[in-house]
C-alpha cells in the first residue's frame, strides 16, 4: 500500500490482502462521510454493502468508527447493535471490526465468516496492523495530494503574476513607441502619462507581493492604536458605495451608535476589510445585495458581510484560507487576482488577536464572512501577536 498514489488503490489492495491474511469469508473497508458510512471496498463470497451508504448511528460501522473501539462479534443474532434487516441477504454470521485511525477514526476495517466465530487475539492483532498500515497509506496519498494542490497553485500564481506584469508592460511599449513617433506634445504628454500610471501600477504589485510575504511568513509587526472600528467600517462601505452602485447591488450597513474601539493597525485593518467587501462587489450578480453588519458582544467586535452572491462550493470552504487558493469558478465580472487575498485577511486577524470565517450553503446561495476583532480601551495594553516590541 506504501507506494498506492490514490485512496482506491490502498482500498482494494486492504481487502484482498486482509481476506487472505485472516482467512475470513469477507472484507469491507468503511471511510467516514461526514455523518454517514460510506462502504467503499469489499472482497467477499457474496454481495455486501459496496456503493451504499448508513448513518453512523444505524450500524454497527459507525459504532466502530464513532467509538474508536474494535469490536467482536461471535454471532451477529446475539448482538443488539446489529442491524439484522442489512444482513438477512448476505452470509454475515459472524464478524470482527476494527477502526482506521490517523488524527482520529475516520473509517474501519471489517472481516465476516459465514458461520459462528469468535475472532482470535491473533487475528485482532492482524487486522489492527492491516488498518494502521492502511490509516498511514491513506496520509502519505493526502500528503502527496496536498503537494500537488499547493504546486498547482503556486504555478497558477506565477501566471497570474506574468499576466499581472505582462498587462503593464503591454500599455509602456506601445507609449514608448508612440512617443518616438510622435510629433504633437498632447499624444506626447498622454503618453507619458500613460508609463507613469503603468510604474505605479507595477510598484503597487511589488508592493502587495513584499507585502503579502510578510503577513504569510510571520515577519509582520503592528504599531497599534486605539481604533474606532465604527468609523473605519463605514468608511469603507463609503468609498466602495458607487461600485456597487454601478454594479446594480443594494449595499446596507448597520453599525453602532457609538464608537466601537478596538487596538489595531489602521491600514492593516482597513486593507482586510476592503478585501472582504470587494470580493461580495466581484462576486454578487446585478439586483443582488450585501449587508454590512458591525456589533459588540462578549468583548469582541463582531463584523459580518453577507451577500446573495454566486456563493462557495462546500468541498471548497476548508481551502479558502490557503495561500494561491482560488476556486474552480470565476463570476462574470472577476478581475485577475493573485490568489492570496483571504490568506492575508487571516494573517491579519490573527495579528490582532482576532479571527475569521467564512461560510456558505453552495454555490448560487451567498456568503457570510464573519470578523472578529477583540475590543479595547485607553487602559488595556493590547496582548497582540503582531505588535511591534
Amino acid at each position: 500500500m506504501a507506494g498506492c498514489t490514490d485512496a482506491q488503490s490502498i482500498v482494494s489492495i486492504l481487502a484482498r490482502s486482509t481476506r487472505d491474511l485472516i482467512g475470513a469469508d469477507g472484507v469491507t473497508v468503511v471511510m467516514r462521510d461526514g455523518g454517514r458510512c460510506r462502504y467503499l471496498e469489499e472482497d467477499a463470497i457474496g454481495a455486501l454493502w459496496k456503493g451504499q451508504d448508513f448513518a453512523l448511528d444505524s450500524c454497527i460501522s459507525g459504532w466502530c468508527i464513532t467509538t474508536g473501539e474494535p469490536v467482536i462479534i461471535p454471532d451477529i443474532r446475539q448482538d443488539p447493535r446489529i442491524p439484522l434487516p442489512l444482513y438477512e441477504a448476505t452470509f454475515v454470521r459472524a464478524m470482527a471490526m476494527t477502526p482506521i485511525v490517523r488524527d482520529k477514526p475516520e473509517g474501519a476495517l471489517g472481516v465476516y465468516w459465514a458461520t459462528e466465530h469468535e475472532a482470535t487475539t491473533l487475528e485482532m492483532a492482524a487486522l489492527r496492523a492491516l488498518a494502521d498500515s492502511a490509516a498511514l497509506a491513506l496520509a502519505n496519498v493526502q500528503l502527496l495530494q496536498e503537494l500537488k494542490r499547493s504546486s498547482e497553485r503556486k504555478d497558477a500564481f506565477l501566471s497570474s503574476l506574468a499576466n499581472e506584469l505582462g498587462e503593464t508592460l503591454g500599455p509602456m511599449r506601445t507609449s514608448l513607441h508612440l512617443r518616438r513617433q510622435a510629433r504633437d506634445p498632447a499624444l506626447d504628454a498622454r503618453m507619458t502619462e500613460v508609463i507613469s500610471e503603468q510604474l505605479d501600477r507595477q510598484a503597487r504589485l511589488i508592493e502587495n507581493l513584499v507585502d503579502g510575504s510578510q503577513l504569510l511568513t510571520g515577519q509582520a509587526k503592528l504599531h497599534p492604536r486605539l481604533l474606532d472600528l465604527r468609523g473605519m467600517v463605514a468608511d469603507v462601505v463609503r468609498r466602495r458605495a458607487s461600485e456597487a452602485e454601478l454594479a446594480e447591488i443594494t449595499l446596507g450597513m448597520s453599525v453602532p451608535d457609538t464608537a466601537v474601539d478596538i487596538w489595531g493597525e489602521a491600514r492593516r485593518v482597513s486593507q482586510a476589510l476592503t478585501h472582504v467587501l470587494d470580493n461580495s462587489i466581484r462576486c454578487t450578480p446585478p439586483d443582488g445585495r450585501i449587508d454590512v453588519h458591525l456589533e459588540v458582544r462578549d468583548q469582541n467586535a463582531w463584523l459580518t458581510v453577507r451577500d446573495t452572491g454566486i456563493g462557495i462550493a462546500r468541498d471548497s470552504l476548508p481551502h479558502l484560507f490557503e495561500p494561491f487558493f482560488k476556486p474552480s469558478y470565476e463570476p462574470a465580472r472577476s478581475v485577475a487576482g493573485l490568489g492570496l487575498g483571504l490568506s492575508l485577511v487571516s494573517s491579519i486577524l490573527q495579528l490582532h488577536g482576532g479571527d475569521v470565517r467564512i461560510d456558505s450553503p453552495g454555490t448560487s446561495q451567498g456568503t457570510e464572512v464573519v470578523m472578529r476583532f477583540p475590543l479595547g480601551c485607553l487602559t488595556q495594553t493590547p496582548a497582540m501577536p503582531g505588535v511591534q516590541a
